[in-house]
């Protein structure tokens, strides 16, 4: 039978394993020396960068009011296997995220992070209806954001645009808005760059693509910016296999209105390397 003094001691080591577990998960994991992930507890997994990568969609409560889809540079190459621009892209979907479910009142914007091209919104009608229009953006140039539009009906909605690739004259770049009643989820919490734990109400999400090697100077431009690092998700792109980095940022429409935002990601996007 244990003594009594052994299974204190084993006790107090259970207590000191956990304690240690428990400040591991929320610290920020670094690779090569910089931030890589940045999430920590009450994060919600809907918008977390590495499921917004590999499920191409991202999951809002109804406490986020605003959303900022990213076109990402090379959007509107095409994406058939065997097509010769289809390599030219560096992630395989056309908006970030391409899908999404939002609650119903949330504003969306699109912001054109594709060098050198125009961009236009067209969003289907209620139930994703095909043959009526909800929505339509104008053209809007690189490095801009789309005129917003609010979601105040809930529904499966669509969004496109076509006859965006010579190559391949059938690819048309698409999307879908899922607009529901959702429950809110908890405040996110986030991690600076410098380790730092902080509470944020965060209601305004969005999305940016970076080289890695340049994720610690575009943390700092966007926390310098009022706005908070959610998570990061490292990925090969197509291109060139050069590895990329995957943001989900935060930030408040008390710091950052959807215009400031605009503004913000203009001086971030426009000394990108992909221009």
């Amino acid at each position: 039978m244990m003594k009594r003094t052994e299974r204190m001691s084993q006790s107090k080591y259970i207590v000191l394993a956990i304690l240690f577990t428990a400040t591991l998960t929320t610290l920020p994991v670094t690779l090569n020396g910089l931030t890589s992930t940045l999430k920590v507890e009450a994060q919600s997994q809907g918008i977390d960068a590495s499921s917004v990568y590999e499920t191409k969609s991202l999951d809002l409560g109804n406490n986020i009011k605003n959303l900022v889809i990213l076109i990402p540079n090379e959007a509107h190459e095409s994406q058939n296997i065997g097509d010769q621009s289809a390599t030219q892209r560096h992630i395989n979907q056309p908006y970030i995220p391409q899908n999404a479910i939002v609650s119903k009142g949330t504003t969306i914007a699109w912001f054109n992070g594709d060098v050198d091209h125009d961009h236009k919104i067209t969003l289907t009608g209620q139930n994703n209806n095909l043959g009526s229009t909800a929505f339509d953006s104008d053209v809007f140039a690189y490095n801009t954001a789309s005129q917003p539009v609010v979601m105040n009906n809930t529904g499966s909605f669509g969004y496109y645009q076509a006859d965006v690739n010579n190559e391949d004259t059938d690819y048309v770049m698409n999307g879908t808005i899922n607009v529901v009643d959702q429950p809110e989820n908890p405040n996110i919490r986030t991690t600076s760059n410098t380790g730092n734990l902080s509470s944020a109400n965060i209601d305004t999400v969005g999305t940016l693509m970076v080289p890695t090697e340049d994720l610690a100077t575009y943390t700092s431009d966007l926390e310098n910016g009022g706005f908070s690092v959610l998570s990061t998700h490292n990925f090969n792109d197509i291109r060139g296999g050069d590895q990329q980095t995957l943001i989900t940022w935060g930030t408040s429409s008390g710091t950052n209105s959807l215009e400031n935002v605009a503004s913000q990601l203009e001086g971030i996007t426009s000394t990108l390397p992909y221009s």
